[in-house]
């Protein structure tokens, strides 16, 4: 029976599956025949070869032993850990997003997607709408009010957020619009499936500080991350690399205060921050 056609094209992993599957049939081995011989199983080699779960450096290693490549699967196991994020990474983002069950968050500059008001989403894109007109602006609220449907949700994910301290003082769209942010921060704070922590400035320097990095516990997949810096942002599948963002994530909270404490400091913000 014919395998599944799939586009090689759409993700590195995606073209490294393609590739496994099309250097097994010209052996003319199966699934099962390529998984005695590296030393693997045939359910994982149909992960790598559909590109639902990518390979590991391990397994690239192992494929190129059983399949003689001379290093190929490596190569391009390197490719895919360290390729620039495809166009349309936000929308495989989202997608993974809103099936999460649990769902980790640091940002180090402004209040998270998942917990801004419209305001202060708009005031945050006032930069991109100058230089891209107002439809790009609508495009990105009316998208992150939608993302925001999950804390809405009968079942909705566990949340947990960490955050600067320096993002609760910063006025982002004035004092009102900063006060209505913090406000609604506040009440988030007291939801029974969120969890907020805010880091406090006097720490100093920790492995998040400068960027945005999400974590996304999956049901049917492994853990992903993503990581957003000034201007770049991507999306890591690979098992080594998702687990060296958590251990970032984990030892970032570790400075953080606790979510009792981080509720004092988000009204104490409030209360300065009303005109």
């Amino acid at each position: 029976m014919p395998g599944k056609e799939l586009d090689p094209y759409t993700s590195p992993e995606a073209f490294l599956g393609a590739e496994l599957r099309l250097r097994r049939e010209a052996r003319g081995w199966s699934q099962t025949k390529l998984a005695s011989v590296a030393h693997m199983t045939g359910s994982r080699i149909a992960q790598i070869e559909l590109g639902s779960v990518p390979a590991t450096l391990d397994n690239a290693t192992a494929l190129d032993v059983a399949l003689e490549t001379g290093g190929l699967f490596t190569r391009l196991y390197r490719f895919a850990a360290n390729a620039p994020m495809v166009a349309d990474w936000m929308e495989l983002y989202i997608g993974l997003e809103a099936t999460a069950v649990a769902i980790s968050t640091y940002t180090s500059s402004f209040i998270p997607g998942l917990l801004q008001t419209e305001g202060y989403m708009r005031a945050l894109m006032e930069g991109a709408r100058q230089r891209a007109g107002d439809e790009v602006e609508k495009g990105y609220v009316e998208t992150r009010l939608k993302r925001q449907e999950i804390l809405r949700r009968s079942n909705p994910p566990v949340m947990w957020f960490i955050l600067e301290e320096q993002v609760l003082l910063r006025p982002v769209g004035g004092t009102k619009v900063m006060a209505d942010q913090l406000r609604y921060l506040a009440e988030m704070a007291d939801h029974p499936d969120v969890v907020i922590q805010v880091v406090p400035t006097a720490v100093g320097a920790h492995p998040c500080l400068g960027v945005t990095l999400c974590l996304l516990d999956l049901l049917d997949r492994p853990r992903v991350a993503y990581v957003e810096g000034n201007m770049t942002g991507q999306l890591f599948m690979d098992p080594d690399r998702v687990m060296k963002c958590a251990m970032s994530y984990d030892l970032t909270r570790i400075h953080a205060c606790s979510r009792a404490e981080s509720a004092l400091m988000i009204r104490a913000a409030l209360e300065k921050m009303q005109p």
